[in-house]
């Protein structure tokens, strides 16, 4: 009798913070996205309180972060902000951005103090793993968070 391996695809998470923002811009762009697959991926980062060109306003930090994050893609993306009570103003993009702006009683789930922690576990990743990535998150470094096959991360 012959066995036979069956290729598996089964989604899965590969999440890791970079200490700069070029430095996701940089594995996107390698990655090569094709313009009709939309693959699933999300970036999250905080806003600096302090901003270092304090020339610029609050609203156009957030425009600018919009428009690098959603020309790192050749299709469309969403892009949301909010502000959480344990890691500040936070942005993000990609595929969660709708469960993170998800509302609750009039409260977005990612702006609960344990909102993304909540999201990071329900994505199947283990609870150290999730609170390291946050806390890397509130030091301010960026999220790489993408779902695939495990051919998919693969690549990565």
């Amino acid at each position: 009798m012959e066995s036979k391996i069956k290729e598996t695809t089964e989604k899965r998470i590969f999440i890791k913070s970079y200490p700069k923002f070029q430095q996701i811009e940089a594995l996107i762009k390698a990655m090569n996205l094709p313009e009709n697959k939309n693959p699933q991926i999300s970036i999250i980062g905080k806003f600096d309180e302090d901003p270092l060109d304090a020339t610029k306003n609050v609203a156009a930090l957030e425009e600018e972060m919009e428009t690098k994050c959603k020309a790192l893609f050749p299709y469309p993306i969403d892009f949301g902000i909010l502000s959480n009570p344990e890691i500040g103003t936070i942005f993000i993009t990609g595929f969660l951005v709708s469960t993170f702006l998800q509302e609750i009683e009039r409260k977005e789930i990612g702006a609960m103090l344990t909102g993304p922690f909540g999201i990071l576990r329900g994505l199947g990743i283990y609870p150290e793993s999730a609170a390291l990535n946050l806390k890397a998150l509130q030091l301010g470094r960026y999220l790489l968070i993408v779902r695939g096959t495990k051919k998919e991360l693969k690549a990565l």
